[in-house]
This record gives C-alpha cells, structure tokens and sequence, in this order.
C-alpha cells in the first residue's frame, strides 16, 4: 500500500533475485468454484484465516535471502526498527 510507503535515495542491488517466474499468472488469486447460496450462508460469515500455499512461503524466504545478503548491517537494522514520525518530522524532508 502506497501510504506505508516512504520514498529514500537508498540504493539496493537486487540483480540476485531470480525473477522469472514472478508474472501476473504469480500473483492471481485462485479462481473458486460458484456455488447458489442460500439465505444462511449469506448471513454466516466463515472467519476462517486463509493459509499461503508453502511454495509461497519458499519464494518469499528466497527472495528475501537474495535481497537481505547484500545489504550492510546498517541497513539491515534500519529495515529492522519500527517507523514513526514525531511532532514536528515531516516526510518529505528525512533524507535515508
């Protein structure tokens, strides 16, 4: 989402990451088969959390491997730490 998004002159080299079977197709959520329902399912709602399929989970650790092995420890703590504006900061002039 764009508004956690700061902006910062930081370079990160990430010609390590394997990006090829990174496309659309990725990223498009699973096509679920339509069913009639009726009045009992549209009042019950299922809260049942959604699990990410564990190639997933692989691609991500992958990825971050790639990415985190070529960062300073600086850098590293930095994307570690919580981010938070005080009285008085105002994003547009912090220089990273």
């Amino acid at each position: 989402n764009q508004a956690y998004v700061i902006a910062t002159s930081t370079k990160v080299d990430v010609a390590k990451v394997d990006t090829k079977k990174f496309d659309d197709a990725y990223f498009k959520k699973p096509k679920s088969a339509k069913t009639k329902k009726s009045e009992g399912d549209f009042v019950d709602t299922d809260d049942a959390k959604r699990e990410l399929p564990a190639q997933f989970i692989a691609d991500q650790k992958a990825v971050d491997a790639a990415i985190m092995g070529g960062l300073d420890e600086t850098l590293k703590g930095y994307l570690a730490t919580k981010f938070t504006l005080k009285s008085g900061m105002y994003p547009h002039q912090l220089v990273f």
